[in-house]
């Protein structure tokens, strides 16, 4: 498996999940009654951070469970050396690593942590990676750096 293709099945999961999206109050009436609810039956739904995402109390366990799975395959496969390497490159492609000078790294990490990283000027992404607790990536890492450098002064 390639990292987009990770990413595209990590995509699918969620997309599957039973959460709805309302951005205004007719589409969020709409949502409800779909769901055989008012728009006032509020104690029967979550919302989903500030997503704009909302889903039924009784789905949570399943909502929970995607949450808190979310990630511990992509650990197992960024073991892989060709994987990690491919990976880093992609976010930081992604994130157009070359000339974000002061949060690349940040950013680029930050796709693989489990929890937000705290960013610092003075910080590089050795540090990142230790404090996301992949620091044995570093190789990985300088790979994928090196190539989108390579890359990046093709482009340009």
């Amino acid at each position: 498996m390639t990292y987009q293709e990770w990413k595209e099945k990590n995509q699918k999961e969620f997309n599957d999940l039973p959460i709805f999206f309302a951005f205004g109050r007719e589409q969020f009436k709409r949502a409800m009654e779909e769901r055989g609810l008012t728009e006032n039956d509020t104690d029967k739904i979550y919302r989903l951070g500030d997503s704009g995402g909302f889903y039924l109390r009784a789905d949570s366990p399943i909502i929970k469970a995607f949450f808190e799975k979310d990630g511990d395959d992509l650990r197992e496969l960024m073991k892989d050396h060709d994987f990690a390497v491919s990976a880093f490159r992609y976010e930081m492609d992604n994130h157009e690593y070359a000339i974000n000078y002061y949060q690349g790294d940040w950013e680029v990490v930050g796709c693989f942590s489990k929890k937000p990283l705290e960013y610092g000027d003075d910080k590089n992404y050795k540090d990142y990676l230790y404090e996301a607790g992949l620091e044995d990536l570093i190789p990985e890492y300088q790979e994928a750096r090196a190539s989108h450098y390579k890359a990046a002064e093709e482009w340009f």
